[in-house]
């Protein structure tokens, strides 16, 4: 196989950066979101012992986690698609991906709030995995065969996309914020 034909084979495989920019906007939304309510939840508490500064820096760092985290999920959707047939995934990426991306987060949500409560595993989860995992992929196909719910998955993803113009650039500043502070240790 040539360069060119293996180029193409791999860019037949990838979604288009219109639906990878919207998939990546609910990624954004969930994972920024979620440390947002952490990190408010949290605030009152930290008030009593860290100043502004180290508050600041704490958001900082959190933010740098997110970016990282939210490009780790995003090669969630991007890998399935690369993975499975091209009909199965990719023609209907955006409301697939914008689905899987929707309950694979909130489900890690759910089950971090459990262990959290109760402050380690509980009995059965690794069967709780597999009964959510099972209806991820029931849902994440249905996806592409309602008209209605796909729609909604679609608008979803490129509304969300607004998210990437508020906290890409707070990534890029908390990252030069860590960068700076720890320059400056040195």
């Amino acid at each position: 196989m040539t360069f060119v034909g293996f180029k193409s084979w791999i860019s037949k495989r990838l979604p288009s950066r219109e639906q990878v920019v919207a998939v990546y906007g609910v990624i954004i939304f969930l994972v920024y979101g979620w440390t947002i309510y952490w990190y408010l939840w949290k605030l009152p508490s930290w008030l009593y012992f860290m100043t502004l500064d180290e508050l600041l820096v704490t958001y900082s760092y959190a933010q740098v986690v997110n970016i990282m985290e939210s490009l780790l999920v995003l090669l969630v959707p991007i890998m399935v698609g690369f993975i499975l047939p091209h009909r199965w995934f990719i023609e209907k990426f955006l409301s697939r991906g914008v689905t899987l991306i929707i309950l694979l987060l909130v489900a890690l949500m759910n089950y971090l709030n459990i262990i959290t409560a109760l402050q380690g595993f509980p009995p059965g989860l690794p069967w709780m995995i597999l009964a959510t995992l099972a209806v991820m992929i029931v849902v994440v196909f249905l996806a592409g065969y309602i008209p209605i719910f796909r729609k909604v998955m679609e608008e979803i993803g490129n509304r969300a996309t607004i998210f990437l113009y508020i906290f890409l650039p707070v990534s890029a500043i908390s990252i030069l914020v860590i960068f700076i502070r720890n320059v400056m240790r040195l």
